[in-house]
């Protein structure tokens, strides 16, 4: 008797194993068949497998000393924040040269001893367990060995505003918190659940310096995407938005304190060989609209007049200047980001103000041995009325 052939189109096994990213078992399971089948059909159809094997894990050596060397996680625990097993831990620890402690020898612990401790001395099982270097449900468990009777649980009256006050508001962590209850932080954590209260991001948790998010104004939005795409390097490092430059105008400096100031923390360096200061700036992740450098000016930005003058208010403040030569006034903006200026040349031309735009020189060396990587390209405006409406607006 011939084998019972399976109808399963191209594009539905497509689906199930490429999008919906089903294992050939479960696909199996759908047909009533046996994963061979599967296989088979996917080898007639040329559909290609996903690659195989274990999950790389993503962490880096300073996060692995920290958690590892600092916190004194376990391999155990560690594997488990970054969804792998405790063999790709060890091996990562064995890889960045970090010593590996040895297991804990068992802990030996007189009745007497532990009867002192918890019974006369009062001592919660956490503090009998920092003594002794292990954990508290270690002691619970000398405790049910030796049959000494352990006191009711302790319960914590904590309302849930309370809790969200601290944690959230005053940012206390749950050591803290637990310290003013007298009780574990494992039972604030238990709290904080009951509450259905979020715990910090691990990014958040380690945040020293306070910040807010971004505004969400639009006007000022444009002004530092303008001012970004002029001046500013940035930067992401996890959930942490890194803005700066470096600068040998105090103007400037004062400009990215007053900019970013009440968002996060700026930082003043001191000066280089060359006499320029560094100044930067961390922010949180709602200014990731920073990340990107635009060749041109966004949309949004160009569709509204209000929105064009702050973006371009802000790129002016990098990369424009205004002088007088040859006895007349001159407002000039120079850059190698060529469709910028052009998206400001043809926006400034629609709303009536003359200018030029061209190539102002190509690539080269000066004479001091500065390497200008690009052409330099300009916008520039110099008839009389032209300036007089740009200077008004």
């Amino acid at each position: 008797m011939a084998n019972k052939r399976y109808h399963i189109s191209k594009k539905r096994l497509y689906y199930l194993y490429h999008r919906q990213k089903l294992s050939t078992f479960k696909i199996a399971s759908i047909f009533n068949c046996t994963a061979g089948t599967i296989m088979n059909r996917m080898k007639e159809y040329d559909i290609k497998r996903r690659d195989s094997g274990p999950r790389r894990i993503n962490i880096s050596k300073d996060s692995l000393h920290l958690f590892y060397v600092k916190k004194k996680f376990s391999a155990r625990k560690i594997a488990k924040i970054c969804h792998c097993d405790q063999t790709a831990i060890l091996n990562r620890l064995r890889k960045y040269n970090i010593l590996i402690r040895q297991p804990k020898k068992k802990i030996g612990i007189s009745k007497e001893k532990i009867e002192q401790l918890y019974i006369k001395k009062n001592l919660s099982t956490y503090k009998i367990a920092e003594i002794f270097n292990c954990t508290s449900s270690a002691i619970y468990r000398y405790l049910k060995l030796y049959e000494i009777k352990t006191r009711p649980l302790k319960r914590i009256n904590i309302s849930k505003n309370e809790l969200k006050d601290f944690y959230i508001n005053k940012k206390f962590s749950l050591s803290k918190i637990a310290t003013i209850y007298k009780c574990s932080p494992v039972t604030i954590w238990q709290k904080m659940r009951g509450f259905n209260l979020s715990l910090r991001s691990y990014s958040e948790a380690n945040t020293i310096h306070p910040k807010s998010n971004f505004s969400g104004d639009l006007e000022e939005k444009s002004y530092i995407i303008g001012f970004r795409i002029g001046d500013l390097g940035v930067r992401k490092d996890k959930n942490l938005i890194y803005v700066g430059c470096g600068t040998t105008k105090d103007d400037q400096i004062q400009l990215i304190k007053n900019l970013f100031s009440h968002y996060g923390p700026v930082y003043i360096g001191n000066k280089d060989k060359r006499g320029a200061i560094h100044i930067g700036c961390s922010l949180n992740y709602s200014f990731s609209f920073l990340l990107p450098k635009h060749n041109s000016i966004p949309k949004w930005i160009l569709r509204k007049r209000i929105n064009f003058f702050n973006f371009l208010a802000g790129y002016t403040d990098a990369e424009g200047n205004i002088g007088v030569y040859q006895g007349r006034a001159i407002f000039r903006l120079r850059s190698y980001d060529k469709g910028v200026l052009k998206d400001i040349a043809e926006k400034l031309k629609r709303l009536g103000i003359k200018n030029s735009y061209r190539l102002e020189s190509k690539a080269y060396t000066d004479k001091r041995g500065v390497i200008h990587r690009g052409d330099t390209w300009a916008v520039t405006i110099c008839e009389r009325e032209s300036l007089l409406i740009y200077l008004i607006i």
